[in-house]
């Protein structure tokens, strides 16, 4: 363990760490050899649920999941950014953000069956990694705080390039092993979320866009429909209201995903190359067009970047998109609508089962209402189709 903590602080990499559930020993580890200052930026515990909500800015569906120390392991990364952005000795790409998550013994009160799980995940400038491990039964808490603290030592350390032995291979019992999930994104992608929240929430930041072929084939035409969504995953209602725009109006449906969100964590590239073959699934049918990628959560921000577009939006994005009680004022809403019908800014709205929709006449020019009935909304939500297919 000395040896390898050690020779963390020799590598240029500085870490932001968020731990629950188990596995705090890593932080005392980091720290108690010295040298400890040369790599540890930050450390937090968020143990109970409200802390670990606020750190990712949501309820989770699961709190000790792969998806959720993903969202963790972001919002670490964001974290290092923003204590580094004054510092001229570190580049982005020596920070991590490292989480770990885990459901240990709870003693001679825990129901029987309950599974052992720890998580660790690590974002990097171009890299998302998370480890799963389900622990046998028969430990104590103490020896599986100790594993927990070693599986985020052991991941720390190869981030940092020790090709030595681990720590977990003389602790773990031959039916327990390491799941592991990695991927890595282009350096015009990861750029995208390279940069601080204090020049990223900048009103005045000019969105970044990264153009993706989603067909085999390139297509240059101007974008003038656009999808936007999170598309996690996509599925039947997208594409058919893809499937309906390209019918209606005659052009491709470009679709746009953006890496940042308003308040939570930016998408981490496991989540994004997931939400890119859900989309990629489709590339043979007749309405697709390019995938982008962009730093603007907001459709006034969208709005810049694609001038004289339709924007395809669903009955929930048009009564949030359209209701002054989501802005501060209500000039800030009328600004909106101004700067739309500057950029010739329209929207193709489809309504959705068991959702009521409220268009004002005032904003009649700029949206056309699809019937229900013209593409049999099904009123299934991503939540239940993610749960349905097991994505984690």
């Amino acid at each position: 363990m000395h040896e390898m903590v050690m020779h963390i602080h020799e590598q240029p990499c500085r870490i932001v760490l968020a731990i629950t559930g188990g596995g705090v020993g890593a932080i005392e580890q980091l720290l108690k050899y010295g040298g400890g200052s040369a790599t540890l930026l930050e450390a937090t515990i968020p143990y109970s649920s409200k802390a670990l909500d606020d750190l990712i800015s949501r309820k989770p569906e699961k709190y000790a999941s792969p998806m959720t120390v993903r969202t963790m392991a972001m919002a670490a990364y964001r974290r290092a950014l923003s204590l580094t952005e004054d510092d001229e000795l570190v580049r982005n790409k020596d920070l991590m953000g490292v989480a770990a998550s885990c459901k240990l013994s709870a003693g001679s009160d825990e129901r029987e069956g309950r599974e052992h799980e720890i998580y660790v995940g690590i974002q990097s400038f171009d890299r998302t990694v998370v480890m799963s491990l389900r622990l046998g039964q028969g430990r104590s808490r103490q020896e599986e705080e100790y594993i927990a603290t070693c599986m985020i030592i052991d991941s720390i350390t190869r981030e940092c390039g020790w090709d030595g032995q681990m720590l977990l291979n003389r602790l773990l019992d031959s039916d327990e092993f390491i799941e592991e999930r990695e991927a890595s994104a282009s350096e015009e992608v990861a750029k995208m979320l390279s940069r601080p929240d204090s020049i990223m929430k900048r009103p005045d930041l000019k969105p970044d866009v990264v153009r993706l072929n989603l067909k085999d084939k390139e297509i240059t035409d101007k974008p003038e429909i656009i999808f936007s969504g999170s598309f996690n995953p996509c599925h039947r209602n997208h594409i058919l209201m893809a499937e309906q725009a390209f019918r209606k109006l005659g052009k491709n449906v470009h679709f746009e995903i953006s890496v940042t969100n308003v308040d939570k964590p930016p998408i981490d590239f496991i989540s994004l190359q997931e939400r890119l073959n859900s989309l990629k699934a489709y590339k043979d049918r007749d309405f697709p067009g390019n995938i982008y990628l962009t730093v603007a959560p907001l459709f006034i921000q969208k709005a810049q970047i694609f001038e004289n577009a339709t924007f395809i939006i669903g009955a929930d994005t048009a009564n949030r998109l359209f209701k002054v009680r989501y802005y501060r004022n209500e000039d800030d809403m009328k600004n909106m609508l101004a700067e739309f019908r500057e950029k010739n800014i329209h929207f193709l709205v489809f309504r959705r089962k068991d959702v009521e929709l409220r268009i004002e006449p005032e904003i009649s020019d700029l949206c056309e209402v699809v019937p229900l009935e013209d593409y049999e909304d099904n009123g299934i939500s991503s939540t239940a189709i993610r749960k349905e297919m097991n994505i984690e």
